[in-house]
């Protein structure tokens, strides 16, 4: 969807131009467009560059026939429009302060979360350079802006310009984000609404799981000072949306304390101890079972003289795709252990 707006973006800035009284700023923006343009290598342009980072980095092969949203085509749109319309004093605010000016530090955002999926820095050079260069260019449009602070009404217009710049991106980017909430959850809805049995294909052992049988090791962890030690591993089964994990912990230690997005289902197989749900504990035992709500502080002890062992079924299959942010970033939280805890009822 943004390969839309860097192919547009020299036109935002030659509209500029065209409004510009000043034939020093229109030969400074025409060094602006310049370089945009690649310079003397047309080949290396940045609409190219990036062009380049959706074919080979992300596997996108046809990006000509991308096809944009309707959110998309009106976000450069309404960039075009402000860029033609606006006077040049604001145009400028628009394009510098709103625009360029923050490109360096939304970049960085963009560049660290791809290195994170593993994408190398040798792929990423469309954001290393912007993170760069566009500083240079906004002082530009900085000092063309600021050329006409005498004008009577300059610091509204500016202002006025700079603020359109920046509630047009993020409503760009929160569209965004619900198309891909939404085209994460829509192949799931689909197999809902076309009520077909997703247990034909499933092999037996994909759909019954007995004791002893073959698991998938996750995660293990161990902090003596924190008292903790614990294993996690995946029963194999074809669910969906449910992900059950059995979670083994020695006796008289405890698993981390943490929340996340799912909600989980405890099932205590063996073993006897706790389970703190924020400021509540319950005590447990074989054959309790525990609901923790999404977003919950919560952790398992156990206080027994043997091994507990529980089933603990999530619904991580679903709100990874539903939750727009890192499902799987699951940090040790001490914010809570100071508080006093009030005791609930066995069952």
């Amino acid at each position: 969807q943004y390969h839309l707006y860097t192919t547009s973006f020299t036109r935002f800035i030659a509209a500029v131009m065209v409004s510009c009284e000043s034939d020093l700023f229109r030969s400074r923006l025409s060094q602006n467009l310049w370089e945009e343009g690649g310079g003397c290598e047309p080949a290396r342009r940045h609409a190219q560059l990036f062009r380049n980072f959706l074919q080979h980095s992300l596997g996108i092969a046809e990006v000509d026939r991308i096809d944009y949203a309707p959110f998309t085509r009106l976000f450069v749109r309404d960039y075009l429009d402000q860029s033609q319309r606006l006077e040049t004093m604001a145009a400028a605010a628009f394009l510098a302060v709103g625009t360029e000016g923050i490109v360096p530090r939304v970049y960085e955002i963009m560049q660290a979360g791809l290195r994170r999926a593993g994408l190398p820095d040798s792929e990423l050079e469309f954001f290393a350079l912007h993170i760069a260069c566009d500083d240079d260019h906004a002082v530009t449009l900085e000092q063309l802006m600021a050329s006409y602070a005498d004008r009577p009404g300059w610091f509204e217009a500016c202002a006025g310009g700079i603020t359109r710049a920046l509630d047009l991106r993020t409503e760009f980017f929160d569209h965004l984000f619900d198309a891909l909430q939404t085209a994460r959850l829509a192949p799931m809805l689909q197999r809902m609404q076309d009520r077909v049995s997703l247990a034909r294909n499933a092999d037996d052992a994909a759909l019954c799981h007995r004791p002893g049988g073959t698991t998938i090791a996750m995660y293990e962890n161990t902090v003596e000072k924190l008292n903790i030690q614990f294993t996690v591993e995946r029963l194999p089964v074809a669910a969906e949306v449910l992900d059950p994990r059995m979670v083994r912990i020695p006796p008289g230690k405890y698993n981390e304390k943490h929340k996340h997005a799912h909600e989980t289902l405890i099932h205590i197989l063996e073993g006897s101890g706790q389970v703190l749900i924020d400021d509540r504990v319950f005590p447990v035992r074989g054959g309790d079972t525990v609901l923790v709500p999404r977003w919950a502080m919560h952790q398992t002890q156990n206080l027994g003289p043997t091994e507990m062992r529980f089933l603990a079924v999530t619904d991580f299959n679903l709100s990874q795709r539903a939750y727009l942010g890192d499902a799987t970033d699951y940090r040790m939280h001490s914010d809570v252990d100071g508080r006093q805890r009030r005791p609930a009822g066995h069952g």
